[in-house]
């Protein structure tokens, strides 16, 4: 899995995870952190399936993101 912490980026920039393997993978939300998925407005860890990609964009202060991809859920 990933865990996805705060101030890793500054804000306005995003990062891709691909998960390349077969199992499901858990994408954390870090302490301190705000990971809001843009499907439905909800925060919290995330579930991306086998073979699935996701995109995580940070907003201005970093310790917000949003996240969206397939497979994502």
């Amino acid at each position: 899995g990933v865990t996805v912490n705060p101030s890793v980026f500054s804000g306005n920039e995003a990062v891709t995870i691909i998960n390349n393997s077969g199992s499901n993978q858990t994408i954390t939300q870090g302490s301190s952190m705000t990971l809001y998925f843009t499907s439905n407005g909800s925060s919290g860890n995330r579930t991306l399936g086998a073979r699935g990609m996701a995109t995580v964009y940070y907003i201005y202060g970093g310790n917000s993101a949003y996240i969206s991809g397939s497979g994502l859920t």
